[in-house]
């Protein structure tokens, strides 16, 4: 049987010209800056926990009314898998947040910040409203980047004087320092597999865009907010 021969090109520019730049952007804003200098308070972490635990319950839920939308097995086994990958993550880094002296309470009454809502709602929406599948595994692509990136970033840091944190509080950060690879590249061939107009391949480039911008702007609310 033929092997299908997919055009990674596309992929290859989203992530050279948009992805990588963003998450090198993020690296150098000032919660990376104050987390390498061993300057990053407490509090700013506790607030990473907070936002970012909502963040992924969201997803969850996203991927729920996915399956419930779903249009055939395909696309429901893909995000039947998708919520499958990321179910044990809300309380990976809840268990974080916990670590730094958090309750469970914090959590229950945790409001999230605008820009918080704003690239929830862009992740969870793409897939739901717009007609090519490529905009899901384009976000996905995106953000499982990305997210690889700056966990290792923390790992490494977090562990380490004046920090300190225990390699069970680190989980959320060592596992997808790792398993991100994998989920990033496996988004990627999903892009490339299912970009293949020039209306898809807009669609998809426009909406990387408006998510590492989003995704960025949360970072920056994360750092001011909780000052």
């Amino acid at each position: 049987m033929a092997t299908e021969t997919v055009d990674r090109s596309f992929v290859d520019s989203l992530l050279k010209d948009i992805v990588l730049p963003a998450a090198d952007q993020l690296l150098d804003m000032p919660y990376f800056r104050d987390l390498r200098a061993g300057t990053l308070t407490t509090r700013r972490m506790q607030g990473f926990s907070l936002q970012h635990t909502w963040f992924n319950r969201s997803l969850l839920k996203g991927g729920a009314l996915r399956m419930l939308r779903a249009n055939g097995d395909e696309a429901f086994m893909d995000a039947l898998m998708g919520v499958d990958a990321e179910v044990t993550h809300p309380d990976l880094c809840k268990k974080f947040g916990l670590s730094l002296g958090l309750t469970e309470e914090d959590f229950a009454n945790m409001i999230p910040l605008p820009e918080v809502v704003a690239h929830t709602s862009v992740i969870v929406a793409g897939p739901v409203i717009f007609s090519s599948p490529a905009v899901g595994k384009g976000g996905a692509m995106s953000d499982e980047t990305i997210v690889q990136r700056y966990s290792l970033e923390m790992a490494e840091y977090l562990a380490k004087p004046p920090y300190n944190l225990s390699r069970d509080a680190l989980r959320f950060f060592t596992i997808h320092g790792v398993v991100d690879v994998d989920h990033s590249a496996a988004a990627a061939d999903g892009v490339a597999r299912l970009a293949k107009t020039d209306y898809d391949k807009a669609l998809v480039r426009q909406t990387v865009e408006a998510k590492v911008k989003l995704k960025l702007a949360t970072w920056q609310a994360i750092y001011d907010h909780y000052a």
